[in-house]
């Protein structure tokens, strides 16, 4: 990474609030490297800004289960008018917030969805695991693909617990979105930074040099 982890700055669940997030940025350096931990779109008014806003000023991201969604049902939904999928349909999805922010945007459309094709889906900072999901209990086998989807999505279920690793020890810290609370979740050595921004909340970032938040109240533009 090119910039100082004193500059670097881990932003939670965006989920196309891209005026709360426009807000949040200006509370933080002007020059800070900003890293997101996925989900930048859905449920939000206007993922497309969200997105792009992200890929013109080359910030890192790592996949999340919206972008995994908007990947897999987008196309069918504007290309071949095909809305039958929960991502569409449902409103708990929010693909349907998607959709509308790209109506007569094929073009750009096609550029983000090669983007999010290529996304990672985790990064290292120093010793900080950036992962969307609860990724910590599977540090050790975070290469092994079998175990890429848990990345994803919440892994707190009875089955997946049963595969966990030892991970308490670790001296990794692993910062994560995706299970909203009220406020940043704090363990040993893990940290969930999603604070519902799409709910009504707030978005969340926090600093690699002192682990302190910087916190946006959401603009009800946004939802």
């Amino acid at each position: 990474m090119s910039k100082k982890i004193k500059d670097t700055f881990i932003i939670g669940d965006v989920h196309g609030c891209y005026h709360t997030l426009m807000d949040l940025v200006k509370k933080l350096p002007k020059k800070a490297n900003l890293i997101f931990v996925g989900d930048l779109c859905d449920r939000g008014n206007f993922s497309k800004d969200v997105i792009e806003f992200v890929i013109e000023n080359d910030y890192l991201c790592v996949k999340g289960n919206h972008e995994y969604f908007m990947q897999t049902y987008i196309q069918n939904a504007i290309s071949k008018k095909d809305m039958s999928s929960k991502w569409a349909t449902m409103s708990g999805w929010g693909g349907k917030q998607t959709i509308l922010s790209y109506m007569n945007e094929t073009k750009l459309l096609k550029k983000h969805l090669k983007w999010i094709e290529n996304l990672p889906l985790y990064l290292e900072v120093k010793n900080y695991f950036i992962t969307h999901g609860f990724g910590l209990p599977y540090y050790k086998r975070r290469d092994e693909k079998y175990l890429h989807s848990l990345f994803l999505n919440r892994i707190d279920d009875t089955l997946n617990m049963k595969d966990w690793e030892n991970f308490k020890e670790y001296k990794a810290v692993n910062i994560f979105g995706h299970c909203n609370f009220n406020e940043v979740l704090r363990g040993k050595n893990y940290i969930c930074i999603d604070t519902g921004c799409c709910y009504g909340n707030k978005l969340s970032a926090i600093s690699l040099k002192t682990l302190n938040t910087v916190e946006q109240k959401t603009d009800k533009r946004d939802i």
